[in-house]
């Protein structure tokens, strides 16, 4: 059975548990292998409060998949283009935080994110402000997403 079958086929079943109507696509781009849902009436409980439910799902996916293939399997897992809306939202606090900081040539603060959500701030701000920095700080709970002034030495928290 070639990959993307097993992919799905693991997929299927996972979600079987949790909803009864859905359609799964495995599509395979740069070698992460995208986990596209279709779930009409039963989306919000895969997706679940901010996005907690499916970032659940994907890494027990990865899990599964890594032990069906002895590798790691970088996949990302789509509902109802839960991952488009979620990157707009994302720019759209990106560019209040970025705003702020060059406004008051201070460091701004993003607290609450995923790595991933983490992840599409920093590319970015990298993109669409080049005066200015992100980095992380913090551990755990506690990890804070900052926006800072490249010319900025200095780190206040």
């Amino acid at each position: 059975m070639e990959k993307i079958e097993i992919i799905k086929k693991e997929t299927e079943e996972l979600l079987a548990k949790m909803i009864n109507k859905f359609e799964v696509e495995v599509v395979e781009e740069f070698g992460v292998y995208q986990i596209i849902i279709k779930a009409e009436d039963e989306a919000s409980t895969v997706i679940g409060k901010h996005g907690e439910t499916i970032r659940s799902l994907q890494k027990i996916l990865e899990v599964i998949l890594y032990k069906k293939f002895n590798q790691p399997v970088e996949i990302l897992v789509n509902v109802n283009d839960f991952r488009e809306k979620q990157k707009e939202r994302l720019e759209v606090l990106a560019n209040e935080y970025a705003q702020k900081t060059q406004t008051t040539h201070s460091p701004s603060f993003i607290r609450n994110l995923s790595s991933y959500e983490r992840k599409l701030i920093h590319e970015y701000i990298t993109k669409n402000y080049p005066d200015l920095k992100t980095y992380s700080i913090g551990e755990g709970r506690d990890r804070r997403l900052v926006i800072d002034l490249k010319t900025n030495t200095s780190v206040s928290y």
